[in-house]
C-alpha cells in the first residue's frame, strides 16, 4: 500500500474596534493571516501465512514522512483616522505587522509482527523509530516498542458450563515524543522601531540545544469474562503509565533578563482501572430485551520528580487559578490565594476567616492548594430496549469530586448580576434600615493578637466586592461533580414487507435528544465546561462560558 494524503486550511481573521472604546480610544483594526498545511506520505508492506492448524503469522513494515508548515502574518492599524472605516488605509499611525513561520518534519520507520497458537494465543511486537527535526540532530532519533500477550482461555481449557468465554491479556509498550519548532536555538525577535529605526530584541525563553525526546511507558493488565452464554460480561483493565524526560518551559527570576528556560526534567506516574460491566437482564420469548452497560473509571497520578530547581511548574493559569505540579502532589492540582483564617489550633476561632476592623473579608497573600480537577471517578451508565422493531436507549454520565474555577462567580459577584448578590440589599444599601448591610461571618483581631467575633455591617456592594475579589480562588470554586442524561434515543424500524416492490430497506425512523437533564451543585454553568487560552486548554477554569445547550434531532436511515 502507498499513499499521500494533504490537510490544510487558511484563515482571514478580522478584529474591529470602535472609537471610544475602552482599551482603544482612537480604534483599532486587525488582520490575522493563518496558513497550515499538513502533508503525509506512507507506505505499508504486509505479510501473511498459516503454516497448519496451530500455527499462524502477521507481518507487517511501512514508514511515514509527515511535514507540516505553518504561516501566520498579523497586521495591526493601531489608530483609525476615520471612525467607522476599519481598512489598512484609514490608520492614523504606522502599520503594526507581526509574522511568524515554521516548519516540521517527522520520518519514521515502523514494523509490526503477530504470532497466533491454535487461533487462541496471540503474540503481538510492534516497533516504531521517528526522527524528528525538531530535536538536535546528536539526538533526533528515538525507538519505542511494545509487546501484548493474550490467551482466549475459554478456547484451550474446559470452563464450567456458566461462563462462555474468558480471555486475559498482558502488555507494555513505549512511546517517544518531540518538541515544537524552534525550541533549539535563541533568535532575535521584532522589536518597537525607534523612529524610522528598526530595532530586534532577544527572545524572553533560553532555548536548548541538547534537548531529548519525551518518553513514557506503560504497561496493562486485564481480563475479558462472559456468563451465561453472554448475557453478563465484565471486562476489566489495569494500567501504570510513567512520563520522563518532559519538555517544559521553566521560570526563572525576571532579574535574569529572561521568563523562562526550556529544559528536560520530571517523570510523571499515572495509574487507573477501567472496569466495563454488560449485562441482558431481560430476554422474553415475545422479543423484549433490555441491555444494560456500565463504563466506570478512576486514574490517579503523581509528580515523581521535577527539576532540583523547581518547586512548582505552572501548566496554565487564569483568573488567579495556577495549576502547577509539585512533587509529590496529583497533577491537575490547582494553588490559588484564598481567605486569611485563624491559624492557631488552640483558638475557639480556629479555621475561621479574619476581617478588618471595617468588617471586610481579608485575603491570604500565599498560594495555598484548592482542589484538584480531576475527578476522583466516572461512570456512564447506558441501557436498550428492543422490542418488534422499537428500540429505546438513553445514557447517563456521572461524575463524582474534583472541582472547577468560575470567572462567571466573581464577575457576577462583583458586579450584582447574580441572584445571590441580593443578600443583604432587599431595601437597597442604606445600612439604617434593619433589613439591609451584612456582618461577614468570621472575627477581626485586636491589637494584641486576639481575635474577637466580627460584629461590623457593611453594605452588601462591599461584602460582595471584597469577598468575591477577582483573584480569590476559594471563593469561586464549585464542586464539579454532576449527573447527565446524555442522550435519549427512540427509533422504529419499519417491517420490510411494508415497503412492497420499493427497493427501500430496514428503514428506520429515529428521534435524538442530548443534554437533556443536568443534577449539580452548581447553579450557574456546566461544570464540564473548560476554558481556552491562546489555544490551550485549561481544565478546572471555566471563564465566563456560554450555557450548555439540549439539542434534539430527527433521522431517517434505509438500505437500497
Amino acid at each position: 500500500m502507498l499513499r499521500v494524503g494533504s490537510d490544510f486550511y487558511n484563515e482571514l481573521r478580522d478584529r474591529k474596534r470602535a472609537f471610544s472604546t475602552q482599551r482603544f480610544p482612537l480604534g483599532n483594526y486587525r488582520e490575522d493571516d493563518v496558513f497550515f498545511n499538513e502533508i503525509n506520505a506512507d507506505f505499508l508492506l504486509s505479510y501473511n501465512k498459516q503454516f497448519n492448524d496451530n500455527w499462524a503469522v502477521n507481518l507487517s513494515v511501512g514508514g511515514n514522512r509527515m511535514q507540516q508548515r505553518q504561516e501566520y502574518t498579523q497586521t495591526v492599524a493601531p489608530q483609525l483616522l476615520i471612525p467607522g472605516i476599519y481598512n489598512f488605509t484609514n490608520s492614523a499611525v504606522d502599520l503594526v505587522v507581526n509574522e511568524f513561520n515554521q516548519e516540521k518534519r517527522i520520518n519514521s520507520l515502523y514494523g509490526y509482527a503477530q504470532i497466533a497458537f491454535r487461533n487462541a494465543i496471540f503474540l503481538d511486537f510492534t516497533a516504531r523509530n521517528d526522527w524528528s527535526s525538531t530535536l538536535p540532530s546528536s539526538d533526533n532519533s528515538y525507538f519505542y516498542p511494545s509487546v501484548t500477550l493474550s490467551t482466549v482461555l475459554s478456547d484451550l481449557i474446559t470452563m464450567p458450563n456458566f461462563m462462555s468465554f474468558a480471555k486475559v491479556r498482558l502488555a507494555y509498550a513505549e512511546v517517544g515524543n518531540d518538541t515544537n519548532p524552534y525550541n533549539l536555538t535563541n533568535v532575535f525577535s521584532p522589536g518597537t522601531p525607534w523612529g524610522s529605526f528598526q530595532s530586534k530584541t532577544e527572545e524572553s525563553t533560553i532555548k536548548n540545544a541538547n534537548l531529548r525526546p519525551e518518553r513514557t511507558s506503560s504497561y496493562e493488565i486485564g481480563v475479558d469474562l462472559r456468563f451465561f452464554e453472554g448475557r453478563l460480561g465484565l471486562d476489566f483493565t489495569y494500567y501504570d503509565n510513567r512520563t520522563r524526560d518532559q519538555i517544559l518551559p521553566i521560570s526563572l527570576d525576571v532579574s535574569t533578563g529572561y521568563y523562562s528556560r526550556i529544559i528536560n526534567a520530571g517523570e510523571i506516574k499515572n495509574n487507573g482501572i477501567e472496569l466495563v460491566l454488560s449485562g441482558q437482564p431481560l430476554r422474553l420469548e415475545n422479543g423484549l430485551t433490555w441491555d444494560v452497560f456500565v463504563n466506570f473509571t478512576r486514574n490517579r497520578s503523581e509528580v515523581l520528580e521535577l527539576d532540583a530547581d523547581v518547586e512548582a511548574y505552572t501548566l496554565t493559569e487564569r483568573n488567579g487559578a495556577f495549576v502547577q505540579a509539585r512533587v509529590g502532589e496529583r497533577m491537575g492540582a490547582i494553588y490559588g490565594v484564598g481567605f486569611l483564617r485563624v491559624e492557631d489550633p488552640e483558638s475557639e476561632f480556629f479555621g475561621q476567616i479574619i476581617h478588618s476592623s471595617g468588617g471586610t473579608p481579608l485575603r491570604d497573600s500565599d498560594l495555598v492548594l484548592q482542589g484538584n480537577y480531576n475527578p476522583d471517578w466516572m461512570m456512564g451508565i447506558q441501557n436498550k430496549l428492543s422490542w418488534k422493531g422499537i428500540n429505546l436507549s438513553f445514557l447517563f454520565d456521572i461524575r463524582q469530586g474534583g472541582i472547577v474555577v468560575s470567572r462567571t462567580k466573581t464577575i457576577g459577584s462583583t458586579s450584582g448580576q447574580l441572584e445571590e448578590t441580593l443578600f443583604g440589599r432587599p431595601n437597597g444599601y442604606d445600612l439604617s434600615l434593619p433589613e439591609n448591610g451584612i456582618v461577614s461571618p468570621g472575627v477581626i483581631q485586636n491589637a494584641d493578637g486576639t481575635y474577637r467575633v466580627n460584629d461590623v455591617k457593611i453594605s452588601s456592594r462591599n461584602w460582595h466586592n471584597r469577598y468575591y475579589e477577582r483573584n480569590n480562588v476559594e471563593a469561586a470554586k464549585y464542586d464539579a461533580s454532576f449527573v447527565k442524561l446524555r442522550e435519549v434515543a427512540l427509533s422504529y424500524t419499519l417491517p420490510n414487507r411494508l415497503m412492497g416492490k420499493l427497493p427501500f430497506r430496514n428503514v428506520r425512523i429515529s428521534l435524538v435528544g442530548r443534554n437533556l437533564a443536568l443534577w449539580t451543585d452548581n447553579p450557574h454553568f456546566d461544570p464540564e465546561t473548560l476554558s481556552m487560552s491562546g489555544g490551550t486548554l485549561q481544565p478546572g477554569i471555566e471563564n465566563m462560558a456560554y450555557p450548555s445547550a439540549r439539542s434534539m434531532g430527527f433521522n431517517l436511515s434505509f438500505n437500497l
